[in-house]
């Protein structure tokens, strides 16, 4: 009687306990979370270095150390593109109170991977200018604490937002400020105008050339800037100059 066939394909041993994966079965590791991707971010950045900041003020100068938004920046950029993060600032408020601006912002950080997976984080910052870059510095001031905060890379040893740093002021001291600033540009140009005014009477050279020199100069000597006792002496200083050249014996002032 013929024996029955025989397998001659090699046998291959399975460990005991070990499952072969289905052949539908994704083998590819899992995609990281938001959360996930965000935790590994803040491991990493905490060796951001800091930097020695000049400080001025009231003529004293020091050094400080501290974060830098130029650093801040360098640092976070590659690893929000290492895990596939990407961040967007949307403005949500902004309002200015003298030289300071303050403004609120919604940062939204999404995963490249799941479009679905965001995550919002509304942050203040504040900037005071005395010129246009108040908003700037508010706009610096609210991404730098946010990312330093969110990803503890911040400690007690930071330096002050600002390296210029700028004194708030309210409006009406803003107010006050400008219009004291006026005053004293006001006051040298009178006081340029009067020494030139007084030059040209003293070397006139007739009573016409007196004459003239007045109605120029009308709009300055009726002024309300002027005081009372510079118009009062321009008076009598183009009184005594005619009387001195109709006499024909101009003096010497």
């Amino acid at each position: 009687m013929a024996s029955p066939a025989t397998d001659q394909r090699e046998r291959v041993e399975v460990a005991e306990g070990a499952v072969a994966p289905a052949a539908n079965e994704d083998t590819a590791p899992p995609r990281l979370t938001l959360a996930q991707r965000m935790a590994a971010i803040r491991d990493e950045c905490s060796g951001i270095h800091k930097d020695a900041i000049s400080k001025e003020k009231d003529g004293k100068k020091w050094t400080e150390k501290g974060h830098i938004v130029e650093v801040i920046l360098s640092e976070f950029r590659p690893l929000l593109s290492k895990y596939g993060v990407d961040m967007t600032p949307n403005l949500v408020e902004r309002t200015y109170t003298g030289n300071r601006c303050d403004i609120v912002v919604d940062f939204e950080f999404e995963n490249l991977d799941d479009a679905a997976d965001r995550r919002v984080i509304r942050w203040a910052g504040a900037g005071t200018d005395n010129g246009d870059k108040a908003f700037a510095k508010a706009g610096t001031n609210a991404l730098k604490e946010m990312l330093k905060k969110r990803f503890l890379v911040t400690d007690r040893d930071d330096a002050k937002e600002e390296v210029d740093q700028v004194e708030h002021q309210t409006e009406s001291q803003a107010g006050r400020r400008d219009l004291e600033a006026a005053q004293r540009q006001r006051q040298a140009a009178i006081q340029q105008w009067a020494k030139t005014f007084k030059a040209a009477l003293e070397t006139a050279p007739s009573e016409a050339d007196i004459d003239r020199l007045k109605r120029d100069n009308r709009e300055q000597l009726d002024s309300e800037d002027l005081p009372d006792v510079t118009r009062t002496f321009f008076n009598e200083l183009i009184a005594d100059r005619k009387a001195e050249l109709a006499d024909g014996f101009p003096g010497d002032k």
